[in-house]
């Protein structure tokens, strides 16, 4: 993934974090080396830029989550 790909879907990412509702930043959105990933993980992997960060956005991605 690009630089700038990364950027934008760190970007869109964040933003629909700041949507989801506290009881729902629990729930599973990706897995990561067969470890299940929550959004409120995923935020704190994308925000820090770690090797996982990647990952996570290109599975949310795929899944569409950056369509709607």
């Amino acid at each position: 993934m690009e630089s700038k790909e990364f950027e934008l879907l760190k970007s869109k990412f964040i933003k629909a974090f700041a949507s989801v509702p506290m009881p729902l930043r629990k729930e599973i959105i990706a897995i990561v080396k067969d470890q299940p990933v929550t959004w409120e993980v995923a935020y704190l992997e994308i925000e820090h830029d770690t090797a996982n960060a990647k990952t996570i956005l290109k599975q949310l991605k795929e899944i569409g989550v950056f369509d709607k």
